[in-house]
């Protein structure tokens, strides 16, 4: 395959999986930082130039912008997959057809979800309890990103696209440009131009459109390999694009599911009154810092997954799960050590509040959640490795039980235990889903074989339904071999 910009294409089907896995996930770290940097940054500026009423609206929506946020990250790094796998694969002309729909039904989904959103955005934020005081703002600060969801959609679609084909570092530079241009934003619209919350929001879907359309220049000119007619969509068969959306779905499901009960929970945490709201926005942004490694590590062993899959390697995705375990590992002794020793100073930074109310109920849901993080690792690495093996039922039952657990703690515990039933809810449902997971992968394990080798046969004759694979059966003597080809699927 011809590309630009060779050097910046990670092939992860040869080489030490240790080795790839860190290469392919310290610019998607990177990415995650600069995203939570952002997070981080956006909250500090809300509570510091508009103060806590500003930090209590933007946090009484920040369940459903994550939501959103994760829906369009999760399924468009599931369409993404598709491509991965022809990539793996080396066909091109499976490639092309596979972007085209990824970029259909990103686009369609977005649409359908900008629409549908906008309508309900009452009904929303009714469902989360927003208090009256809060209600204004909060729905000026909703409206805006409801109506930015496809710039958000367009911009993770071109990242989940570079990173199929082993790009991680091209997304990073574009999320350091948009997260800059972002904080710029920021300054000006709730300083000088006094627009508030919503400068906020203005300021978030500005940067997002400006990256996606740099995005969509940099692709036509720098991958020729990614490039689709619309005749080629005609190629494809139903099956083949119901398959692939389906993977899409699932993944952004996925994430969305897990969201969902974040949405029931805020909802909970609204109830309780502002001073909690605050509270818990201002750890939550600080927590999100520490899960960080979990999304890049995920995506990289999806990617790795999915590419040697097609390839027929499936030994090495195994070592790919310990080498991410290794390396969350590392960081979870670090931010331990950072929790217990500069928490209380990190919560005082972000919130620009001295209410000790607000900074020591923020450091007790740190607390709780950080020892809990190990379990949280393994569930999210061993869901995206069977996601990337094309077993999307499993995670997706992970994640469902996670929003039980947390509609369970939403409805009828917090009500009765108060805020520290907040604390205990994320790493409760993360032990349960720890265990549900654990037994999924070893359900598993026999795909985790090399079974069969990849046949590299001619692009003509390879489909858009289906990676064909070869194995060498021993009949009878060293020269007796029969040939069996298997459908791994889209």
């Amino acid at each position: 395959m011809t590309t630009a910009h060779k050097s910046r294409v990670l092939d992860m089907t040869q080489g030490d999986p240790f080795r790839l896995v860190l290469q392919f996930s310290m610019p998607l770290f990177c990415s995650n930082l600069l995203q939570q940097f952002y997070n981080l940054t956006d909250t500090a500026l809300a509570g510091h130039l508009l103060g806590a009423a500003a930090l209590a609206q933007i946090g009484a929506t920040a369940a459903l912008y994550g939501l959103i946020m994760n829906f369009a990250f999760g399924m468009n790094n599931g369409l993404a997959l598709t491509v991965s796998r022809y990539f793996g694969a080396g066909d091109e002309k499976g490639m092309r057809r596979a972007v085209g729909w990824m970029v259909t039904l990103s686009v369609g989904t977005s649409l359908v979800l900008t629409a549908t959103s906008l309508l309900g955005r009452g009904a929303l934020l009714t469902l989360l309890q927003v208090p009256a005081e809060t209600w204004d703002g909060a729905a000026a600060y909703l409206t805006v990103i409801l109506l930015g969801i496809p710039l958000t959609m367009l911009y993770n679609m071109e990242a989940a696209l570079l990173r199929a084909v082993g790009n991680s570092i091209t997304p990073l530079l574009f999320l350091l440009f948009s997260t800059v241009l972002n904080i710029a934003l920021d300054v000006a619209f709730m300083g000088p131009l006094g627009l508030g919350v919503r400068g906020a929001a203005i300021a978030t879907v500005l940067a997002q459109g400006i990256s996606a359309l740099l995005g969509v220049w940099y692709i036509l000119r720098s991958y020729p390999e990614l490039r689709f007619r619309l005749a080629q969509l005609k190629e494809t068969t139903r099956h083949a694009v119901t398959h692939m959306f389906w993977a899409g779905l699932s993944m952004g499901l996925m994430s969305a599911i897990y969201n969902l009960g974040s949405v029931a929970l805020q909802s909970s945490i609204n109830a309780l009154g502002s001073a909690y709201i605050a509270a818990q926005t201002a750890a939550r942004r600080l927590a999100e810092l520490y899960f960080i490694p979990g999304g890049a590590l995920g995506i990289a062993v999806a990617t790795f997954s999915s590419q040697n899959l097609g390839a027929g390697k499936r030994s090495r995705i195994w070592q790919s799960v310990k080498a991410a375990l290794v390396i969350y590992f590392v960081w979870w002794v670090f931010i331990m050590a950072f929790t217990f020793l500069c928490g209380e100073a990190a919560v005082r930074g972000v919130t620009g509040s001295n209410d000790e109310i607000i900074i020591a109920n923020a450091l007790l849901y740190l607390k709780i959640s950080v020892p809990i993080i190990p379990p949280m690792a393994v569930l999210v690495i061993l869901r995206n490795m069977l996601q990337g093996i094309q077993h999307t039922i499993e995670p997706l039952l992970a994640s469902a039980l996670e929003l039980i657990g947390k509609v369970i703690f939403a409805v009828w515990l917090v009500p009765v235990w108060g805020y520290r039933a907040v604390c205990f809810c994320e790493p409760t449902t993360w032990v349960i889903c720890f265990v549900f997971i654990l037994f999924a992968a070893w359900r598993c394990r026999g795909d985790l074989r090399d079974a069969y080798f990849f046949a590299r046969t001619p692009l003509a004759s390879r489909t858009f339904s289906g990676i064909i694979l070869v194995t060498s059966v021993r009949t009878g003597g060293p020269a007796r071999q029969s040939r069996r080809l298997i459908n791994i699927g889209c």
